[in-house]
């Protein structure tokens, strides 16, 4: 958004010199260059006149600007206003506009950035850029520098003076995409005289344009309103307050000083420097443990999903996808919040855990449903850091965005859950929000308010296109996840980042051990309370986890997790096989406090009066010992829902199945149990739907792949190469073909002249090479390339011109 340039930006006869620029580089630089911006290097240019044709692109230089930081930024929209696309512009006047000197760290580390991109080109002590990328700096959304903005104290007096409506207006617009406020028609008259009254303080400038008049506010009055008053000594270069080791608001420390507290004057800069890394090295494992809680959660709330789906699975809309009515009853069945369950289910499906299909449940058939997939009884078995790792991975890659779900679509409706993918690729989208909070040393604690300008300044061409609500909602996952703790990034998400976005996310078994050390150590004892409720201080170890699963219910997990104890639960565990005795051992042998007598009662009861009842198949049969009980039984409602019918004092049959004849009883107040044919007492389980997952019917976009070093090296051998080709070629035009081709490179061969030899591959591609034949026989060319005296050999029918060389060459 650079509007005052000091000279009119205009084409000059300089700007061809950018190719020959280029041609001056070395090897190396080129090969760092075309990893930078790998997409002028796919495919391979042919020359390196190509490549720099490439480079200045509108579109490659908006996607290398999109790579760069608030200072590259910064000093971009510096020199561009100094006129560098109309000629070189000294580094000194770039650095002096921006208030710094030419070896400021920040300073210098932008520059380089720069010209690593070709955004800077020519001499090193200048700064110059190609009118491409000045006119994508004038829709780039920062504000270079002005002389006599107010800045250090003036900055401040005029601060000072500012009235409220002002500052609401200046902070209004910096919080903004760009920092260009428009004042429409609709504008008030307030908000028009607060515009006023920041450009008479020299802290805005009030503008018309196509549109009508916008206000911008001066570079160091945004930064101001931004990230708050900076400390004496600190550039708008310099990385706010909010990225110092426990710094929770502006204010607090300078941004690159040591964190002093009192006392600390004379003290060893070695020593506050050990002791600010060892402050560091436990605000990691702080936000790794509060992670490892997190995950510990959410594999909870994972396991309620795939069981209530398994129960009942999600029916799909005809466009697609999960509506609104169909979220809330999965949440319901599932005992979870409803604004967390599009994230568990999209988390779920792009993990190969549930799936899209037709399934049966029981008897009952359900289309096109999503249901849970045989993969999910695998990773349910799994250890937990496993399954951690592999619900995070299938987060970073997955192509929606779940906390899109429920918005509004352009020509109506709503986003779906597990629909197709809509707005911008969602796993961009992480990693440029978890790589801004990466970049924070793990003490920093910039705080939700702050979190959009985090972002804003690693990456302040993208957020002006995704805004706020992309960051603060992207870090909502992450939190859900275990990778984000406030606004501390965990070390999972630290090596989720360290991986280059186009080498692929890492493995689960990079990731795995990471995890495994976040989360904490199962334990073997519970308390148990009066309340009826067993508290694990922990995860429990795998064998007493499966036992009290079945003898209690879950009622919050997280770091401690709270079972409650009830009849339907004590019934669970007896249906399985357990025993009174056995209960209240595992109750005695796990429990650091004594069983109260409330429980034991309750045990007691509900084991004195389970199984007194036995259901079996006639459909179902119903015997009892007890006549009198047989007939109680057939006097009740049960007796005519169920179809009961007396073959003896103490036998009743049914025609419903077992398992909804014992419900059905137990809804009465009976304690009836199932026996197989032996009389021993099973336990039955409702069926659970499970569908074989499928290819999606869209074919997933296969990502570019990133050429290797190596290659690019080839690559940019071979385009020197075609130069060298091509300037010592001749006035000859298209030179000889055919036969007369042949004779000329024979006469070449034996007089050691060099010539052009153009040869077609097999993909139909022509390439020229300058060679000085040795012989030609046998189908093939051999010689010599005079330049690099390498040798060559051409197959001679692939020959299509040879051509004479500049004989002034």
């Amino acid at each position: 958004m650079s509007t005052s340039r000091t000279t009119p930006r205009h084409p000059t006869s300089g700007e061809p010199d950018f190719p020959a620029w280029l041609a001056g580089l070395s090897d190396d630089t080129l090969v760092r260059l075309c990893e930078l911006r790998a997409d002028v290097a796919s495919p391979p240019p042919a020359s390196l006149g190509v490549l720099a044709s490439r480079l200045r692109l509108p579109a490659s230089t908006a996607r290398a600007m999109g790579t760069l930081t608030w200072p590259d930024l910064l000093v971009l929209a510096t020199a561009a206003a100094l006129g560098a696309d109309s000629g070189p512009v000294p580094i000194g006047a770039v650095s002096g506009r921006l208030g710094v000197d030419d070896d400021d760290p920040a300073f210098r580390a932008a520059v380089d950035t720069l010209r690593d991109l070709a955004l800077f080109w020519g001499d090193p002590a200048h700064a110059r850029i190609v009118p491409v990328t000045g006119a994508a700096v004038d829709a780039a959304p920062v504000e270079a520098p002005v002389p006599g903005e107010p800045v250090g104290a003036h900055l401040d007096t005029a601060w000072s003076g500012l009235s409220d409506r002002a500052l609401g207006v200046l902070g209004a617009v910096a919080r903004g995409r760009t920092p260009v406020g428009a004042l429409g028609p609709a504008a008030s008259e307030t908000v028009r005289a607060a515009a006023g009254e920041l450009a008479d303080a020299g802290l805005a400038s009030v503008t018309g344009t196509a549109g009508g008049e916008v206000v911008v506010p001066r570079a160091h009055a945004l930064d101001r309103a931004r990230h708050g008053a900076r400390p004496s000594g600190s550039s708008l270069l310099d990385v706010p307050e909010w990225s110092a080791p426990g710094t929770s608001a502006p204010g607090t420390s300078a941004p690159g000083t040591s964190a002093s507290g009192p006392g600390s004057a004379g003290v060893p800069t070695g020593r506050r420097a050990a002791a600010r890394s060892a402050a560091e090295r436990n605000a990691a494992e702080t936000a790794d443990a509060s992670g490892g809680v997190a995950a510990l959660d959410l594999l909870h709330r994972c396991d309620a999903l795939l069981a209530a789906l398994s129960r009942h699975p999600a029916a799909t809309l005809k466009a697609g996808g999960v509506g609104v009515r169909e979220l809330r009853r999965v949440a319901r069945a599932a005992g979870v919040d409803e604004p967390e369950v599009p994230l568990l289910l999209e988390v779920l499906a792009a993990a190969g855990l549930i799936a899209v299909g037709d399934t049966d449940v029981g008897e009952t058939g359900f289309d096109s449903v999503w249901a849970p997939t045989e993969a999910a009884d695998v990773w349910s078995s799994r250890d937990r850091a496993r399954r951690w790792a592999e619900l995070v991975l299938a987060w970073w890659s997955m192509p929606r965005a779940p906390w899109r779900v429920g918005s509004e679509i352009e020509g109506g409706g709503t986003v779906p859950a597990l629909g197709d993918p809509v707005g911008p690729p969602a796993a961009g989208e992480r990693d440029r929000v978890l790589r801004a909070l990466c970049r924070l040393d793990p003490g920093a604690e910039p705080g939700d308010d702050l979190l959009p300008e985090v972002v804003r300044w690693f990456s302040p061409v993208w957020f002006a296109r995704a805004g706020s609500r992309t960051c603060t909602q992207t870090v909502g996952e992450a939190r859900r996840l275990g990778l984000v703790v406030g606004t501390t990034a965990t070390s999972a998400a630290r090596i989720l980042v360290s991986v280059p976005p186009a080498a692929g996310p890492p493995s689960a078994d990079e990731l795995e051990p990471v995890l495994r050390a976040a989360l904490p150590e199962p334990v073997s004892e519970v308390i148990v309370q009066a309340d009826l409720t067993i508290l694990a201080p922990g995860p429990l170890v795998p064998e007493l986890a499966a036992d009290f699963a079945l003898l209690a219910d879950v009622e919050s997990a997280g770091a401690a997790t709270t079972y409650r104890v009830t009849e339907t639960s004590l019934r669970r565990a007896l249906d399985s096989g357990r025993t009174a005795a056995g209960i209240r051992d595992l109750l005695a042998r796990t429990s650091i406090t004594p069983v109260p007598q409330s429980l034991d009662y309750l045990i007691e009861d509900v084991a004195r009066r389970h199984g007194r009842l036995r259901a079996g198949a006639a459909l179902s049969f119903l015997r009892c010992d007890d006549p009198s009980l047989v007939a109680q039984v057939l006097g009740s409602p049960v007796a005519e829902s169920c179809a009961l019918r007396s073959v003896a004092p103490t036998v009743l049959i049914s025609q419903a199945r077992p398992l909804d004849l014992v419900e059905a009883l137990r809804e009465h107040g009976y304690a009836p149990v199932v026996e197989d044919t032996s009389g021993a007492v099973v336990a039955l389980t409702r069926p659970v739907a499970r569908v074989r997952a499928t290819s999606p019917g869209r074919t997933p976009r296969v990502p570019t792949r990133t050429a290797t070093t190596g290659e690019l090296r080839a690559a940019i051998t071979a385009m020197r190469s075609a130069d060298r080709v091509r300037s010592a070629r001749g006035s000859s035009g298209d030179g000889y073909t055919g036969q007369a081709a042949i004779a000329r490179l024979h006469e070449a061969a034996g007089s050691g002249t060099a010539v052009t030899v153009s040869v077609v591959d097999a993909q139909g591609r022509s390439t020229s090479r300058l060679v000085i034949p040795v012989s030609v026989a046998g189908g093939r060319i051999e010689g010599v390339e005079p330049d690099s005296a390498e040798a060559v050999t051409l197959p001679l029918h692939r020959v299509i011109s040879v051509a004479d060389v500049d004989p002034t060459r």
